[in-house]
This record gives C-alpha cells, sequence and structure tokens, in this order.
C-alpha cells in the first residue's frame, strides 16, 4: 500500500493502514531522510515494512553517476568475536589459527582473548582490530 506520494494527505493514509506516525518518523531517520517533505513516496510492505523513496533531487550521487570505476574492497569476515577465534571463518578464507596469531604478533599483540572483534578482508587479508574497552 502507498502511504502517500509527497506526503499530501498523511494523516488519512495512517489511519487507514494502521500505521502510527511516530515508527513512520523513526523509519525516515534510518533511511537518512528525516524530513518528511524530502521523500517522494513512503510504502507500506506487505511485511510491515516501509520503503521509502527520497526525492531524486536529494539521492546522493553515485560514483556510477559520474561514470567512475570503484574497486571491489573485500567483504571483512570476522575472525574474532568478544575474544573467541571464528575458526570455520578462518577456514573460509584459508587461514588458520597460527597464522591469526602472527599477525597479531606482528602487529604488537599477544592475547587474542582481549580483542573485541577483530576481522581479515578476503581481498588482500587486511586485518582491522578492536581491542576490548580496559574496564570490560
Amino acid at each position: 500500500m502507498i502511504l502517500e506520494r509527497f506526503f499530501f494527505y498523511l494523516n488519512r493514509k495512517l489511519k487507514e493502514s494502521r500505521y502510527p506516525l511516530p515508527e513512520l518518523l523513526s523509519n525516515l531517520r534510518t533511511t537518512g531522510y528525516p524530513d518528511i517533505h524530502d521523500n517522494e513516496y513512503a510504502i507500506l510492505e506487505a511485511t510491515g515494512e516501509i520503503s521509502i523513496f527520497p526525492r531524486k533531487e536529494l539521492v546522493p550521487i553515485t560514483p556510477k553517476d559520474l561514470h567512475m570505476k570503484v574497486e571491489y574492497r573485500g567483504l571483512p569476515i570476522a575472525v574474532v568475536i568478544e575474544g573467541k577465534v571464528q575458526k570455520r571463518k578462518l577456514k573460509f578464507i584459508n587461514k588458520n589459527e597460527k597464522w591469526l596469531k602472527e599477525e597479531l604478533k606482528a602487529k604488537g599483540y599477544l592475547q587474542i582473548k582481549d580483542f573485541f572483534y577483530a576481522a581479515v578482508r578476503d581481498t588482500d587479508h587486511s586485518l582491522t582490530i578492536n581491542k576490548k574497552d580496559v574496564n570490560d
């Protein structure tokens, strides 16, 4: 159901659909277009979710719009979550726990249990590390 185009009769459409305005406003904020008038359409999907379509002049320019080629950066694969090694994820990128420990040691880190999160990009195997808070 289209809740509204240009939001002219929004109040009536929200009542008809039994969709609360605060929830719509929350969805608008999460899409990055919090001003109700910055959006061309709001569609209430069969799943109960809202699809938001901003006005075309407000949509960000993409590299495709500028005919730019962008290299694939790779998917970050979580290999440490809350201090625990994710062995299946390491296997997925053809690495093992020994490799991970060597990489961490080379960066000056010794204890895997001290990490909140660590990820390896599937393309270049670069490592991103987030240590646990000192207070945790």
